[in-house]
């Protein structure tokens, strides 16, 4: 037995410590929910070597390829070398260094406990609403579309799921931005994606409105401030009228509608006092956006006009000229809220 070989004072040589150290990991593996992990996966994750075998990869190159072998029928039927069988070893023992590690933390029941506590002290800190719908926020499309696809309805939702995902090694861009915001209480990051206002708890209406603006075209977008610009200097010497941009009637008041039945049926009187302009032009401040604030402003009276006495001739005009049937469950919702705060 060459002296390379052999350990100091054991009886083993390096490649039957090896073999005794695989029986035991190997052993530990089968029927372990890592078992059908890839093992490329389970090195990322545990942060050792990258995994590569001699000749390339193969199909099927999960942790249950190689655990119901010994580890000198990995060298002979796996046709490993000797630095790749150590290699796999190591993978396996370090999955189960970190399942150790987080056994000690609390089970994962508890540690799922604890994040969730997290978030709820994220909610209560701010004031935010647990059930407001991720719809009305200002996500990408991506996000938008995933959360469509996982029934991804309301904020907590989104923050649990946005918790779920960020242990994928390739979440990035507006996930990582927006996990980071409940993970840190960011609350400049939050009015990036939802309704709040600084300083102020809550979500808040103005600003879930500007939204709106954000999900429509540029040139849609364009031609809405134009309409209004041309709309707010019209005279009744005006002969000629510009038609209102189909983007009003087709996406924003639907919108618009939404957000008004979720924020006036979780702000007592809000539905009352959106028709006193001078509350509506204070609160529309908040903006910083003139220009957005001016369509905002008639978007809501034109709006509100639909189940209620519109309080402009040039809104009633306009209202005329509507053809698509809005959504009249929340038209009906909104009118019978109108009726019962005015009484």
């Amino acid at each position: 037995m060459s002296e390379d070989k052999t350990k100091q004072g054991h009886g083993l040589n390096v490649v039957e410590e090896l073999a005794a150290r695989w029986d035991k990991a190997s052993y530990r593996a089968q029927g372990s929910p890592f078992e059908d992990l890839s093992v490329s996966a389970l090195a990322k994750n545990t942060g050792t070597r990258a995994w590569s075998r001699v000749g390339g990869s193969v199909k099927g190159d999960t942790i249950a390829r190689y655990i119901y072998l010994s580890f000198e029928e990995l060298i002979e039927v796996e046709k490993l070398d000797l630095r790749a069988a150590t290699q796999l070893l190591e993978i396996c023992e370090a999955t189960f260094l970190f399942e150790e590690e987080c056994n000690e933390l609390g089970s994962f029941e508890g540690i799922d406990g604890q994040a969730y506590q997290q978030r709820m002290r994220f909610v209560e800190e701010f004031g935010l609403y647990q059930d407001y719908p991720v719809a009305l926020a200002n996500l990408d499309v991506d996000l938008r579309e995933l959360c469509a696809a996982e029934e991804i309805i309301t904020f907590v939702d989104l923050m649990e799921f946005l918790d779920r995902l960020s242990d994928k090694a390739w979440i990035g861009g507006s996930y990582r931005n927006l996990q980071n915001v409940f993970a840190h209480g960011d609350e400049k990051g939050l009015t990036r994606f939802f309704p709040y206002r600084l300083g102020h708890r809550g979500f808040h209406l103005p600003e879930a409105l500007s939204f709106i603006l954000n999900r429509i075209k540029q040139h849609e977008l364009n031609s809405v401030f134009e309409y209004h610009e041309r709309r707010r200097k019209r005279t009744r010497l005006s002969s000629k009228r510009m038609e209102m941009p189909s983007v009003v009637e087709n996406r924003l008041m639907p919108e618009v509608i939404k957000c008004l039945h979720y924020f006036c049926s979780h702000q007592p009187r809000l539905l009352i006092r959106l028709h006193d302009s001078a509350y509506l032009c204070r609160e529309l401040m908040y903006l910083n956006d003139p220009q957005t604030e001016g369509v905002l402003h008639w978007l809501i009276h034109l709006t509100l006009g639909i189940f209620r006495p519109p309080q402009e001739a040039d809104i009633d005009e306009e209202l005329k000229k509507l053809t698509i049937p809005q959504d009249s469950a929340l038209l009906k919702d909104l009118s019978d809220l109108l009726k019962e705060e005015a009484g």
